[in-house]
């Protein structure tokens, strides 16, 4: 049965006045039950148009326990997650579980969340990504606040194995990243990059970066020109880092810990335990 805005209310209650409907035809053409009709007539029958007033629907919300949102704002100051990711890091933490509804109440009285729009069916993507770690690296650069930030990502575990800021984007700076995340998490099998001229040739045509890649046995994979999907992991991650940033006051490293412990929903983990099996 639908719900009867004023609108819609007084419409049937002006159709009840003048008689010339029958109550099952005006219940028919507003989607309500002849009975609901005759109960709307008899409880506004001695009220004029000018009272008429419909309430919010349904149960009026329960008060939040001060602990609960203690609990939340706390959470959230450490790693900042939206409801539904923070409703199922309680679940897999065994915390108490809190509603992801309630959460975002919590959030958005705090000032940490806007109201939720109307959502918009998106289209299924198709989800690949590989099964083991160190499979296969994502690298990019990135502007963030008038400074060039490189980061590698593990395929397999969304996992940030190295990455750096510096005030240009350059061959060498890359290669200070690549070696320091070698030498912390192994050689990679496979690393992907854009055609920029940091990872292939430069104006004078030299192959720095790649042939750096060929002497340790990496094998170079260079994304699709005009399609971002390809390396998309790393672009939706900058996304993400951009916004932990600025939570952290502008702190990178804290930015980047918290984003490899916080749960990320398609792996039901964090990129730092997803790491550790995958690389078993």
């Amino acid at each position: 049965m639908k719900k009867l805005n004023e609108r819609k209310l007084r419409w049937i209650l002006r159709e009840l006045k003048r008689g010339e409907l029958s109550i099952y035809r005006i219940a028919r053409q507003q989607g309500v039950t002849p009975r609901w009709v005759r109960k709307l007539r008899n409880r506004f029958r001695d009220r004029s148009f000018s009272e008429i007033q419909i309430g919010v629907c349904g149960r009026p919300p329960k008060p939040i326990p001060k602990a609960e949102k203690q609990l939340i704002l706390e959470l959230y100051e450490r790693m900042p997650m939206g409801a539904v990711k923070l409703e199922r890091y309680l679940e897999l933490n065994d915390m108490k579980h809190i509603p992801h509804n309630r959460i975002h109440r919590i959030l958005m009285d705090a000032g940490k969340a806007k109201p939720t729009e109307k959502k918009i069916r998106r289209k299924k993507w198709v989800h690949f990504e590989r099964r083991r770690g160190n499979s296969l690296w994502h690298g990019d650069y990135c502007e963030i606040e008038h400074k060039q930030v490189l980061a590698l990502i593990d395929d397999a575990s969304r996992y940030i194995v190295g990455y750096g800021v510096f005030d240009s984007a350059t061959t060498d700076n890359a290669l200070i990243v690549l070696n320091d995340a070698i030498a912390n998490h192994g050689m990679p099998k496979q690393l992907m990059t854009d055609h920029g001229t940091q990872f292939c040739a430069n104006e004078e045509r030299t192959y720095k970066f790649s042939e750096k890649l060929r002497k340790q046995g990496i094998v170079h994979i260079m994304s699709r020109v005009k399609r971002p999907q390809s390396n998309g992991k790393i672009e939706r991650w900058f996304g993400t880092i951009k916004r932990l940033y600025a939570h952290f006051g502008r702190d990178m490293l804290k930015a980047v810990e918290c984003y490899n412990r916080m749960l990320h929903l398609s792996l039901d983990m964090s990129p730092a335990e997803a790491y550790q099996i995958k690389m078993r």
